[in-house]
């Protein structure tokens, strides 16, 4: 009983995984597409406000993790524009001004130029579609 209910529960965790990778590489294709689309144009921004927000989370150092919000503002066709971005704020500072690229059909749709992090993104929804496999796949066999 308890080998059968660990087996089904392997199973469950394997198909998470395989979930959570192909949700993961949907997100960063998402990226890569919105990063090389011709919807989205280049501007200058300037960062205007930068908040932290604690989020409880068991797997992270001290049982929370920082999310940031940045709060940047540019001009399209002669009018300002205010746009959050979820990103990492690496070396940002209020004030700064950045190389942007937003949506032409939705100018408060704003990311940072570059191809980088969409990789990033995708490489770890491979991992885990990876590793939900062989999970898979060994619960199969009976391993």
């Amino acid at each position: 009983m308890k080998r059968a209910l660990s087996g089904v529960l392997g199973i469950v965790m394997a198909i998470v995984f395989i979930a959570v990778g192909i949700f993961v590489i949907v997100m960063g294709v998402q990226r890569l597409q919105k990063t090389n689309s011709a919807d989205y144009v280049d501007t200058k921004a300037t960062v205007t406000k930068i908040e932290t927000n604690e989020i409880p989370d068991e797997d992270a150092a001290g049982g929370y993790r920082t999310e940031y919000e940045i709060t940047v503002e540019y001009t399209v066709d002669g009018k300002k524009v205010v746009a959050q971005m979820s990103e990492t704020p690496k070396d940002f500072y209020e004030g700064m001004e950045l190389d942007v690229r937003y949506n032409v059909n939705d100018p408060t749709d704003v990311i940072l130029p570059g191809n980088g992090g969409a990789f990033i993104i995708i490489g770890m929804g491979v991992v885990a579609l990876i590793a939900g496999a062989v999970m898979f796949l060994r619960r199969l066999r009976g391993r």
